[in-house]
């Protein structure tokens, strides 16, 4: 828990760069603190709140777009026990964050964490950050590992970012589909503008998935696209 006091170097650090990759994408960014607190929504009691002690040391919420994002750090030490139990206490931080949310913000979720200076390239703390993603309750989760040396901070945050809501892989796929009309993927010419059919075919189903977002529908296309050579 944060809420209000002051952040480590490291959570600012992180908190500030995931706000300047927002706002260089035109999108509208307000610092939630409800999101870190340790009372849930409308609670002021003791029966209403979470003991410290369940609770992460520091953590910062921030609105993005319509994405509602707690931040926070994991653990110095590569240890089993010590990440699950800081996972335990960010996971109640998250049930609190939820509280301040709609239904369907709930769904968008996110929790992000920052690892120690130099975990980028250790195997345990790869094997590690794996668990915490592939925990999928309460909020998705995400973990940048930092590399030893600080000058690549900034390639190894933009390699981070690939893998959250902030990625924009269409914006560097500008150009390549100009030579197919979408509208003509069903008509059964495909393979005659250059276009494989079972790519066809999975373009289509990407775009019909009524459970895609439209960043979803994107990001799978040019997913698929970049996979045709690859079958």
């Amino acid at each position: 828990m944060t809420d209000g006091l002051t952040l480590s170097p490291g959570l600012a650090d992180f908190a500030e760069r995931i706000r300047s990759a927002a706002q260089a994408l035109d999108l509208k960014v307000k610092d939630r603190a409800e999101l870190a607190s340790a009372t849930f929504n409308g609670g002021s009691s003791k029966s209403t709140s979470i003991s410290p002690t369940d609770l992460p040391a520091e953590s910062h919420g921030v609105r993005i777009d319509r994405f509602n994002v707690v931040l926070g750090v994991l653990p110095d030490i590569a240890t089993l026990e010590a990440v699950r139990e800081t996972l335990r206490r960010y996971r109640n931080q998250c049930v609190i964050a939820r509280s301040y949310l709609g239904t369907n913000e709930t769904l968008d979720l996110q929790l992000m964490l920052l690892g120690p200076r130099s975990s980028e390239r250790q195997d345990a703390w790869r094997a590690l950050a794996l668990m915490v993603e592939r925990d999928d309750r309460v909020a998705r989760k995400l973990a940048w590992l930092r590399p030893a040396d600080e000058k690549r901070d900034e390639e190894s945050f933009t390699e981070f970012l690939k893998r959250t809501f902030l990625a924009r892989p269409w914006v560097h796929a500008e150009g390549k589909f100009e030579d197919v009309a979408l509208d003509e993927l069903s008509s059964g010419n495909a393979s005659s503008q250059g276009l494989p059919r079972t790519l066809a075919d999975e373009w289509e189903r990407i775009a019909l998935d009524e459970n895609n977002t439209p960043d979803d529908i994107v990001s799978g296309l040019v997913k698929a696209w970049e996979r045709r050579g690859l079958a």
